[in-house]
């Protein structure tokens, strides 16, 4: 491709010679700008050049990807007509941006997967405190852009981190449809020009949410209703000392904790082992306390776990008072799992229920501990 024109006989550049030749395109300034866009639309982009990148310019030109395939309906567009033309019969289109997020810190695995999680949790928090209820129609995307997680650059690995959070997705909100579609560079390792409204420049995650729809109400059946009813009511109510103690305040739920830790079991068993077996008494606990929904217990620990990998003299334990011991359970083995299949050097050692057998783990205690709690230590 020759690069040479005659805009280098100016002296500078954006200035055509004939009225005709002047470019109406937006977002083109110029001649040689349009070959440099063309080269880069053949080419794409890497890691390398996109770390160069500065925000705005990431925006842009994600905007511009989203804009040309259209992935966002025009306002005069009618969602129920298809176009006639053959790339935008499959394009995968959306309502509107609710917002554009550029993940311009996150650099390795763990930090985009934490971005992820942060941002599916104020998602579903800024949803179940809007006094709005939303359409099960509407289709508002949060498109979140990875320009410099060079590790999500390769597509496997972007792939493995969307199942991460998949695994836990039977544990969020049933109110509410998550839906979480994968668009990048080396999308399915396919020809950009079969499908470039799902090639975007940069790794982009679009984050969806609607109300489920609600099933159609049958005609009760008031005899199976009342002896359901009458077994329930024969029955132990198990999660009932459980749902008091959410009522305490927080700092004696923290006291609690440390002292059963402290008291109740052996403290060289809740530290690392290091590689020659011995237990290094360096390390400190860190204590948090996380909310009453599982997506927000998934967001602490994976902060947590983030802030562990920073620091290897650290082992992590999470309180949730609430949380029932099967979600608990779940919550930690999701969490390990996804651990295991990044190659993040954390790992979920403890979890602690007060409804679970007293044999929790590898370890014996001798008395139930008053909260649940999940520990995360970084494997050497």
């Amino acid at each position: 491709m020759y690069f040479d024109d005659h805009e280098r006989s100016q002296g500078f550049e954006g200035k055509n010679i004939f009225p005709w030749e002047r470019n109406e395109n937006p977002w083109i300034i110029s001649s040689s700008h349009e070959k440099r866009l063309a080269l880069e639309k053949f080419l794409g982009y890497s890691s390398k050049a996109a770390s160069n990148l500065s925000d705005e310019q990431v925006e842009e030109k994600t905007l511009r990807w989203v804009i040309e395939n259209d992935l966002v309906l025009a306002p005069d567009d009618d969602p129920s007509l298809k176009s006639a033309e053959g790339h935008r019969m499959n394009t995968v289109k959306y309502d509107g941006i609710k917002d554009l997020l550029v993940a311009s810190s996150c650099n390795s695995t763990l930090e985009s997967l934490t971005f992820l999680w942060n941002t599916i949790a104020d998602t579903f928090e800024d949803e179940m405190s809007s006094t709005v209820s939303p359409s099960h129609s509407s289709n508002f995307v949060k498109l979140i852009v990875f320009p410099r997680s060079e590790a999500l650059w390769d597509y496997r690995t972007i792939v493995t981190t969307l199942e991460a959070i998949r695994i836990a997705m039977p544990l969020l909100p049933t109110k509410f449809d998550l839906k979480l579609d994968l668009f990048h560079p080396n999308f399915k390792y396919s020809p950009r020009s079969l499908s470039p409204h799902w090639h975007s420049p940069f790794p982009t995650i679009g984050l969806t949410i609607k109300e489920t729809k609600q099933a159609p109400t049958k005609d009760f059946d008031i005899d199976l209703i009342r002896d359901k009813l009458n077994v329930l009511f024969q029955s132990g109510d198990a999660a009932r000392n459980d749902m008091l103690k959410t009522h305490e305040d927080s700092s004696q739920v923290l006291e609690d904790c440390k002292k059963w830790i402290d008291t109740e079991c052996e403290r060289k068993k809740l530290e690392r082992v290091n590689s020659d077996g011995c237990c290094d008494d360096d390390i400190n606990i860190s204590w948090t306390q996380s909310g009453g929904e599982p997506f927000q217990l998934y967001r602490t620990v994976w902060n947590s776990a983030l802030y562990l990998s920073k620091d290897p003299k650290q082992t992590s334990i999470i309180i949730h008072p609430s949380l029932d011991s099967y979600s608990l359970h779940r919550v930690a083995v999701t969490v390990n799992a996804a651990l295991i299949r990044l190659d993040i050097p954390v790992r979920v050692t403890q979890v602690f229920h007060p409804s679970s057998r007293q044999k929790t783990g590898k370890y014996d205690c001798n008395t139930r501990p008053p909260y649940g709690m999940i520990q995360l230590s970084p494997r050497l």
